[in-house]
């Protein structure tokens, strides 16, 4: 007798694995996902960055601001000024004036 096949022994066809290309499927999205809040994260970390030093050239520009303030109720420094941007003299005085050539 030679070796038959009954009915049961059909070759048996390689079937997808489903649960693995739906695995595979959901790790690619998750990974998509990720590199997306990866790249919003670091925008945004580069955002606050440029808003600390903004913030702290405000603050600077408001020391020296203030600072200012307190020097414009000095007299001396109120006719330091005068003389410096306005070129005013004390009576009396006699201003001199150059060309530049």
């Amino acid at each position: 007798m030679g070796a038959s096949r009954s009915k049961t022994d059909k070759p048996q066809r390689r079937q997808f694995n489903w649960f693995a290309i739906i695995m595979i499927i959901m790790f690619l999205l998750a990974a998509v996902k990720l590199g997306e809040q990866a790249l919003t994260f670091k925008e945004l970390n580069q955002d606050r960055i440029r808003a600390e030093e903004r913030l702290k050239a405000a603050q600077e520009e408001n020391q020296q601001l203030l600072e200012e303030k307190e020097q414009l109720s000095d007299p001396e420094y109120i006719e330091k000024l005068a003389r410096e941007e306005l070129g005013m003299t004390k009576q009396g005085e006699i201003p001199y004036v150059y060309s530049k050539k």
